[in-house]
């Protein structure tokens, strides 16, 4: 159950084209407008070039925060820049335990850690297929030593605090979304995180060395939108990656209690502010 609540935790210059239900692409909410999820995040569209987002369930133990930003078009494509901020040391801290909920040595005291990234989106219709290429650089700032030994070697979460043990990371990827139906709509996603050994390209200049340990994402959803108030997500992610252990494949989300794989069940809401 502590895995799976871990994994839980970690996933103006033109007026903007605005649209719902749609947080991977460059295109923003419209203005006052607000969606949130089971394990999705808060977001409220602040005004026509301006997009805010956060974890609400999370922030006072993992204090976070997004805002998305309308750029000029290029090429056909509408494009937007994301950047993101997290602390998360109060969290890493409550689970430097033994016993239930502990995933970290209780000897290491995690220090004060800034995790900031920046993203470039650029999205456009293509074929009938709405189309969305996306990369950006993370850094990770640590104010004091941080052990290696005290990083969590699990699927998504091991590729997204290695940015504060090996201080930068990048990462990519693809979006293609298409309406089966009026209401039906399904997503694939390819994604790519790399946290590159620059270190070790010094002494053994390989490409190897070079990508570093990398996590490659895809995700398949399903999408029944019943209204412009409520939708229902199910579907599966499915990561493969380079771990401190070697290389792993892991379909999810997984029950460890269950020891077996389930569909993802989301619910998802939204409204307008007056």
């Amino acid at each position: 159950m502590k895995k799976l609540i871990l994994l839980c935790v970690f996933n103006g210059l033109l007026l903007a084209e605005s649209k719902s239900w749609d947080s991977h692409s460059a295109y923003l909410l419209p203005q006052k407008r607000w969606e949130v999820g089971l394990f999705q995040p808060f977001r409220f569209g602040y005004s026509e070039t301006i997009e805010y987002s956060t974890f609400p369930l999370w922030f006072f133990v993992m204090p976070n925060v997004s805002i998305k930003r309308i750029e000029k078009d290029m090429a056909g494509f509408r494009t937007a820049s994301r950047f993101k901020l997290m602390y998360p040391t109060p969290l890493l801290n409550m689970l430097a335990r033994t016993g239930i909920g502990g995933m970290i040595d209780p000897n290491f005291q995690m220090p004060p850690m800034l995790g900031l990234s920046a993203s470039w989106l650029m999205s456009k219709p293509v074929a009938g297929l709405d189309l969305t290429l996306k990369g950006g650089l993370d850094l990770g700032i640590t104010l004091d030593d941080l052990d290696p030994r005290s990083n969590i070697d699990l699927p998504l979460v091991y590729h997204r605090l290695g940015i504060f043990y090996n201080k930068w990371g990048i990462h990519t990827g693809l979006d293609v979304q298409k309406n089966l139906t009026k209401r039906i709509r399904v997503l694939l996603d390819l994604d790519l995180r790399l946290l590159p050994g620059l270190a070790d390209v010094q002494s053994n200049p390989d490409l190897a060395n070079l990508m570093g340990d990398y996590s490659l994402e895809h995700k398949l959803l399903l999408i029944w939108n019943k209204s412009d108030r409520f939708r229902i997500i199910t579907g599966y992610k499915l990561v493969k990656g380079k771990y401190p252990y070697g290389s792993d494949m892991r379909l999810l989300p997984y029950i460890p209690m269950m020891e077996q794989w389930v569909p993802i069940i989301e619910f998802q809401w939204a409204g307008k502010r007056k």
